[in-house]
């Protein structure tokens, strides 16, 4: 199959074999092809994204303490945070129903929580982080 295109005035008759189709991505994508198929991803990184890792972050630290506190699967738990400033304090509060409802978290805060079953400081991004936990 051949195509013909005009370029400068001058009609060019294209085959197959003079046409080359490669992908490349571009800054801040991935491109993948197979079988005729081409797909690109956009990798940046968005606040929302980095804020979003970190309460995944979070979500998991809080069940390991869950289970290192010797909590049955079905507790319901109280937990507070200190020390958490910039994208992983907007990350507590934006997605805070998120870590809530993966964690059994009836209530979060920030600040100390007085009476606390088990407290740990993880590392969340590039900051140490406090969390403190208890039963509701």
């Amino acid at each position: 199959e051949s195509l013909t295109i005009e370029v400068a005035g001058e009609t060019v008759s294209l085959g197959e074999e003079d046409v080359l189709v490669q992908t490349e991505s571009r800054g801040g994508t991935a491109v993948a092809s197979d079988k005729g198929v081409t797909v690109a991803v956009d990798t940046e990184l968005t606040p929302a994204l980095v804020q979003e890792g970190y309460a995944r972050d979070v979500v998991r630290q809080v069940n390991n303490m869950r289970k290192d506190a010797g909590l049955e699967i079905s507790d319901r738990i109280e937990l507070s945070y200190q020390g958490a400033a910039g994208d992983v304090a907007a990350a507590l509060t934006n997605f805070a129903d998120f870590v809530q409802q993966e964690t059994l978290t009836v209530t979060l805060q920030s600040g100390p929580l007085p009476d606390a079953l088990y407290s740990q400081t993880v590392s969340i991004g590039d900051q140490d982080v406090t969390l403190q936990l208890r039963k509701a």
